[in-house]
């Protein structure tokens, strides 16, 4: 038996994509596992989703059969597209990330403001 040696394979953008990857990886006999970017983990505990996304790891001897099987699933057919190439589409704001920063500035104030009136109160009432 020998240890693993992480191989990076893949990015994704939520953790259910990270989980279906990884359950077809070990369908093929591949051992994946998934780490979240930054502070993603607290985010995944915290709200149940991150905006950070998750990284895919393999053994690096296992690496390119891997990229293969991803590839497989998460490319898409091309061939039914019919708006024609216009240049580069400009970026817009995601907009779960955008409702993941008003859930945390609401959550934030509630905080705030959890810490703060009982003090107040206290101050003044007594």
């Amino acid at each position: 038996m020998h240890g693993m040696k992480p191989s990076k394979i893949y990015s994704c953008s939520d953790r259910v994509q990270a989980d279906m990857l990884i359950e077809a990886l070990k369908r093929e006999g591949i051992p994946a596992y998934a780490e979240s970017k930054g502070s993603g983990d607290y985010l995944n505990i915290y709200m149940g989703t991150s905006v950070f996304g998750e990284t895919i790891y393999v053994d690096e001897g296992d690496a390119e059969r891997a990229k293969e099987i991803i590839e497989s699933m998460t490319q898409t057919d091309s061939s039914t597209d019919t708006v024609e190439d216009k240049g580069p589409v400009p970026a817009r704001p995601d907009k779960k990330i955008l409702v993941v920063r008003i859930i945390s500035l609401i959550a934030a104030l509630f905080l705030f403001l959890g810490a703060v009136v009982p003090t107040l109160l206290n101050l003044f009432l007594g």
